[in-house]
């Protein structure tokens, strides 16, 4: 994955640089790994990774540790998800109920904009829904450290295994992009492509949901991304996520390039 693109990130009226999204990436990229380190025992690192050490995976660079990450989980499977994460879910499928029921219908947003020069719209939105669409899993997973398990499911609608924001825990839960209904993000002016839907649990409580909504505009993207959480939930996640939407659409963006960018 090249990094060449000019990528500009803001969020609450601040710019967030290229330079700063990767240290979040890395910061979270090493956690992840030493999450698995300790759940899987150098004996389990060593079967999914016979020619990488523990050692060498933390020292390696960004670009390097994020193809481990995607190779150790790809290689765990979906069942090997649910295994190591079994707690973790758990654990937030209730904290998350509680979230909703204290919030009464109250929601945050985590927004975060990223502009790309010489680049369509039109095109990477394409791209991103033939993600779900060609169930390409090593393309979602890719994109972010906190990506565990992400795949289309054969109703349409898409499964995620995630760490949201600054949560201690993983979560599960699944996005619907045919209703929108529960959502509060507001639909931007200007905004064409929208690619939106709510997020819920299993017995269909809905959780959450995301809004990204796209345009081209003098020939660059404009992407405005917006994931709403209840209402309870702490602004210190809400700041996370938005660290977590630069990263994985950026990443993304990148992959998408040889399609998308128009210089």
């Amino acid at each position: 994955m090249t990094d060449s693109l000019e990528i500009r990130a803001t969020a609450d009226g601040r710019t967030l640089p290229r330079e700063q999204v990767r240290a979040w990436e890395s910061r979270r990229a090493t956690t992840v790994l030493g999450k698995l380190t300790a759940r899987l025992g150098r004996l389990g690192m060593r079967e999914l990774m016979p020619d990488r050490t523990v050692d060498e995976l933390r020292a390696a660079r960004l670009d390097d540790q994020r193809s481990a990450l995607t190779t150790l989980k790809t290689r765990l499977g979906h069942a090997g998800i649910y295994a190591l994460f079994k707690r973790e879910l758990a654990f937030s499928e209730r904290t998350s109920r509680i979230a909703v029921a204290a919030s009464r219908g109250r929601t945050k947003h985590a927004v975060m904009r990223l502009e790309v020069p010489d680049y369509s719209a039109e095109r990477f939105a394409t791209w991103f829904d033939d993600l779900t669409a060609t169930n390409a899993e090593t393309d979602m997973i890719d994109a972010c450290p906190d990506h565990y398990l992400l795949r289309g499911l054969p109703d349409g609608r898409q499964e995620v295994v995630e760490t949201t924001g600054g949560s201690p825990a993983a979560s599960r839960f699944i996005v619907d992009y045919t209703a929108t209904d529960s959502l509060t993000i507001p639909i931007a002016t200007g905004y064409p492509i929208q690619i939106a839907g709510h997020a819920c649990l299993d017995d269909g409580l809905i959780i959450g949901g995301v809004r990204h909504q796209f345009r081209s505009r003098d020939g660059a993207l404009d992407a405005l991304l917006t994931v709403q959480f209840p209402g309870t939930v702490p602004a210190r996640f809400i700041r996370e996520h938005q660290w977590h939407l630069a990263v994985e659409f950026s990443n993304w963006i990148i992959a998408a390039a040889p399609i998308a960018a128009t210089r």
